[in-house]
């Protein structure tokens, strides 16, 4: 049946966007990063505020939480720290978080508040534990069947908090380590609660609120019983807080989900509205944070080209997965009927234009929130979303954004110093050997951890038995899953069975891309911290030159990209080829 043209405003663009999907896709595409840069510009001053340690409208809130914690932690809390305090306060407060929570989890049915709860083995309630420690969120669990509301409630949720908040707090200190000469990096407990009480609370209330309006369930009902269509059979369909976790979860770039279908589950995630909503609060802060060091350094060009760096590898990163995922393969041509494409593991209330946009988005920031299934994802869209996790997820998560970026801008400082003779300095403060070697080391690292798991794990036959799909496929699937918790992503694609070794393995790789990185990125900014800032020279490196974001992207591509080459080649490259019909063997 044809759509009518006679007459009304609507009666070209209906049909015109009907016709031409690739079209409205793209203006969905627009329209979502358009929204989220406006939300950052607004919000990126009272960001600024917070990292320059000048008041804000919850300073005074701050205040009289913060009295109540120095009276529990005594002398300490009123104690400028160096590296070596900060990092070792940082470390026993998520530890201690960590203990208790393994021990309340692994006991959890003893506790009250069962509703469903099983009993965890060591090896899960390990993964677990450490995964929404370190801010990753992998679940190797059915949520939310396996989990009892009280560790949802009390243990889950505060670990949701206290992950973010604790590296924002680090990258607090990493910023003030540049822009002061005192020796120290401030407090942590005195940074955390700013971060918590200024920041985060806030947001997490408005966009609890903005879910509840939007139909997202906030309840302390266990369950709703629901008869199945031509059934008498009665369905449990879980409830719980979920409005809550999904702020917490987005804001916070946890990404852990309430429900095992994440934000795919309609109670989750009802709609247009409410994954629009969703992904600008997953990466409005970090694109904000990013803007807020222009402002913070006193540099506007600075901050305008930390955005427009990560923007343009985001743009890239959509757009190739979106016209992988539209395109689709020749064995599916048509298969969807209407809806032009691979629709395969998608929610037809998404499509495919919604649904890449918010899974680019988890892996280009730690979130790892996903609204469709990545598994069924052809090749090159799936290498597309696998591009964040490789690059160590460019925007990050919640002050990581900030301390990753400057890892690149100072290694492409020095490189740009060699290469034309140059003062290698930033803000006005000389590059020194430590500053070099520790942010190479940072750069390095985030390989290494992904591909020293992965080279033992591809050689024992018993773990690649546990894969069921092709052998392109599973290399791809094995190297998103130790990229996903190298960079405290979470995300995962599936396809095989999680057993004791994965369990640990990804809990200390976790641990590793978490505290290893962040403690060398607090290192450099000791290393600042005792160095003055004597005004930029005009011999000096320009950071805030389109030459240098264009070499710095360089560098962020590069760097990334070209250590994974060869298992890329392997993996999406080939499944691509086989596709295509490109290679003549099986």
């Amino acid at each position: 049946m044809s759509i009518s043209s006679s007459s009304g405003s609507g009666s070209f663009w209906a049909p015109f966007f009907l016709n031409n999907r690739e079209v409205s896709g793209l203006a969905i595409i627009v329209i979502y990063l358009a929204i989220m840069t406006i939300f950052a510009f607004i919000l990126y001053p009272y960001i600024s505020k917070i990292y320059r340690d000048e008041r804000t409208f919850m300073t005074p809130v701050t205040d009289r939480v913060y009295k109540y914690v120095s009276k529990v932690l005594g002398p300490i809390a009123g104690k400028d720290m160096k590296f070596k305090e900060y990092f070792v306060s940082l470390l026993s407060f998520s530890f201690f978080a960590g203990i208790v929570s393994f021990v309340l989890l692994y006991y959890q049915t003893f506790l009250p508040l069962i509703g469903g709860g099983q009993q965890f083995s060591p090896s899960l309630a390990v993964n677990t534990v450490v995964s929404f420690l370190t801010n990753t969120d992998i679940q190797h669990y059915s949520s939310p069947l396996q989990l009892s509301y009280f560790s949802q409630t009390f243990i889950f949720i505060g670990l949701l908090y206290i992950a973010p908040i604790s590296g924002f707090a680090a990258s607090m200190a990493f910023v003030r380590g540049i822009l002061t000469d005192k020796g120290h990096l401030g407090n942590f407990f005195r940074d955390f609660t700013r971060g918590l009480v200024e920041l985060f609370i806030p947001l997490t209330l408005l966009l609890t609120l903005i879910l509840v309006l939007a139909g997202v369930p906030e309840t302390v009902t266990h369950y709703l019983n629901a008869r199945l269509p031509f059934s008498t059979n009665l369905m449990q369909i879980p409830l719980g807080p979920v409005a809550s976790w999904d702020a917490i979860e987005q804001l916070g770039t946890n990404g852990g989900g309430f429900y095992s279908a994440n934000l795919a589950f309609p109670l989750a995630n009802p709609g247009w509205f409410t994954n629009l909503v969703l992904f600008t609060s997953e990466t409005i802060i970090p694109f904000a944070s990013l803007l807020a060091m222009g402002k913070v350094f006193e540099n506007k060009k600075f901050g305008n080209l930390l955005f427009g760096v990560v923007m343009i590898i985001f743009v890239f990163v959509v757009l190739l997965t979106y016209f992988s995922e539209y395109s689709g393969i020749p064995s599916m041509q048509n298969i969807a009927g209407i809806f032009t494409g691979n629709m395969s593991g998608k929610e037809t209330r998404f499509g495919i234009s919604q649904s890449i946009l918010l899974n680019v988005a988890s892996t280009m920031t730690s979130t790892g929130a996903v609204n469709s299934a990545l598994i069924d994802y052809t090749p090159t869209g799936m290498l597309g979303v696998l591009t964040g996790l490789l690059l160590n997820d460019p925007l990050g998560g919640i002050g990581t954004s900030v301390m990753n970026i400057f890892m690149f801008v100072i290694f492409t400082a020095f490189l740009v110093s060699l290469m034309v003779g140059k003062l290698p300095e930033i803000m006005g403060i000389k590059l020194g050997s430590k500053e070099i070697r520790y942010s190479t080391l940072t750069i390095i690292t985030h390989p290494l951890i992904i591909l020293v798991p992965f080279g033992v794990a591809i050689l024992i036959p018993s773990i690649m038995s546990l894969f069921i799909n092709s052998h392109a496929q599973n290399i791809t699937t094995l190297l998103y899953e130790f990229g996903s918790a190298a960079s405290n992503n979470g995300s995962e694609i599936g396809g095989f069975n999680f057993t004791a070794f994965f369990n640990y393995v990804d809990a200390a790789t976790m641990l590793l891309g978490r505290f290893l990185i962040i403690g060398l990125e607090l290192l450099i900014a000791q290393a600042f911290s005792v160095k003055k800032a004597r005004g930029e020279s005009s011999n000096a490196i320009q950071i805030g030159s389109v030459n240098f974001g264009m070499m710095m992207l360089f560098v962020i591509i590069f760097m990334g990209i070209l250590s994974f080459f060869p298992i890329l080649v392997l993996g999406p490259f080939f499944s691509f080829a086989k596709d295509f019909s490109l290679v003549m063997f099986p």
